[in-house]
């Protein structure tokens, strides 16, 4: 397993790379295919103090395919550190009991089942509000790598990144497609039509 670590915006210490290194390092009792973790520590300027040291971790492994991916800011570098250790821990144990727990299914009689989730009436409607109101504006943008996978794979990737989307390229279509998590508790699939 391969660190790397970067600083932003800061002076970075000896000090700070082995404490990162160090609360990191535990993940590899949980799952031993990591080939490399990347860590980004920054200082920005900030209004609010307790957000202003941010640490930022991806974990590259083999069997996973895309990224964990950790972000926990703080007033301090060494808590934000502890904080983002901690999430990636429980993400890494998640994939790791998933992943237990699938090749345990597998010899059972046990069959998965794929279904498209409609959105239902009224989706796409909009209600005509005072137009004077400030537009909304793009605040962040990222990129991520995307490999081919199916949609109950891609189902798994948004529960262990915790997100509320999740953009994928289906291997079933070839085409990139968009899993999201309803109110209800289901997931929602987005696919484009050419």
């Amino acid at each position: 397993m391969q660190f790397v670590i970067k600083g932003k915006n800061l002076q970075l210490t000896q000090a700070l790379k082995d404490y990162a290194e160090k609360k990191l390092a535990n993940i590899k009792k949980y799952f031993d295919h990591i080939i490399e973790v990347d860590v980004t520590l920054s200082v920005k300027d900030s209004k609010d103090v307790s957000k202003s040291r941010v640490c930022e971790v991806t974990v590259w492994a083999k069997s996973i395919g895309t990224p964990i991916h950790g972000k926990k800011a703080s007033e301090d570098l060494y808590a934000s550190i502890d904080m983002v250790a901690e999430k990636i821990e429980r993400q890494v144990k998640k994939f790791k009991e998933k992943k237990t727990d699938r090749r345990r299914a597998k010899g059972s009689d046990l069959q998965g089942t794929h279904s498209i989730i409609s959105f239902g009436e009224g989706f796409g409607e909009v209600e005509k509000e005072d137009t004077a109101e400030v537009k909304p504006k793009i605040v962040r943008s990222g990129t991520f790598p995307m490999r081919p996978m199916y949609s109950d794979e891609a189902a798994e990737q948004l529960e262990l990144f915790n997100q509320d989307f999740f953009v994928f390229s289906n291997a079933e279509t070839n085409k990139v497609n968009v899993i999201y998590r309803r109110n209800d508790g289901n997931f929602g699939l987005i696919e484009p039509e050419y």
